[in-house]
């Protein structure tokens, strides 16, 4: 660790990494997370990403809606930006909820460059919203990455 003396040597505090979409949930308390008392929930999508540079997973939440500058439209843009979003579609599923666990279960294994941007979302309200910027395809069995081996005779 550093410790700045300087301003010159101080550095951003955003996020910045590589990592795995390891799983998904959705609901209006995704992976038993209840949030702040005073803030309405509503159900949401919210995925925990693995990466080296992290000893905690990492997670973030997206609402479900067509609304642009909202952290939902935010992601589909960036997911669209990087060409993953061609191995999501199509969507299936009957209702609401089966679409969002379908697209949900289709994120899992895919491995992106992760950088938190600022955003501005309805209202002029900004916020930081963690994003994928490039795609790097999916990894084997999610947790487990395929290591190539040799059989010593």
């Amino acid at each position: 660790m550093s410790i700045a003396f300087r301003p010159e040597e101080l550095r951003e505090a955003k996020r910045s990494f590589r990592g795995v979409i390891v799983d998904y949930d959705y609901g209006e308390t995704p992976f038993g997370f209840t949030g702040r008392p005073d803030i309405l929930r509503r159900p949401q999508l919210c995925v925990k990403i693995e990466s080296e540079q992290y000893e905690k997973p990492q997670y973030e939440w997206y609402v479900p809606t067509d609304k642009k500058k909202t952290k939902w439209a935010y992601f589909i843009e960036a997911l669209a930006k990087t060409g993953a979003l061609r191995e999501i579609l199509p969507i299936k599923g009957a209702t609401d909820e089966e679409r969002i666990r379908d697209f949900g279960s289709k994120l899992v294994g895919m491995e992106f460059d992760w950088e938190e941007i600022e955003v501005e979302l309805l209202g002029g309200k900004k916020t930081w919203l963690l994003l994928p910027v490039k795609y790097y395809g999916k990894v084997g069995e999610v947790g487990k990455r395929e290591i190539a081996s040799e059989e010593i005779k």
